[in-house]
């Protein structure tokens, strides 16, 4: 069985989410970084961001 990693350095598109929870606010990755949410809407412009976002329990990934 194998499993399947994230590099964080590999260059990655960016992904659109949807906030379901608010229309604006703050989310503070554990390096520190913070992530704008605006109009229910916030990017994630890296592999570490996108991991972050994607395991939110407010936020949906957006169809490209």
């Amino acid at each position: 069985m194998t499993s399947k990693t994230v590099s964080i350095d590999k260059p990655v598109s960016p992904v659109a989410y949807r906030d379901r929870a608010f229309i604006s606010r703050t989310l503070v990755m554990r390096d520190g970084r913070q992530l704008q949410v605006r109009a229910h809407r916030v990017e994630a412009l890296d592999a570490q961001a996108q991991a972050f976002l994607d395991v939110h329990p407010d936020l949906e990934r957006l169809p490209e």
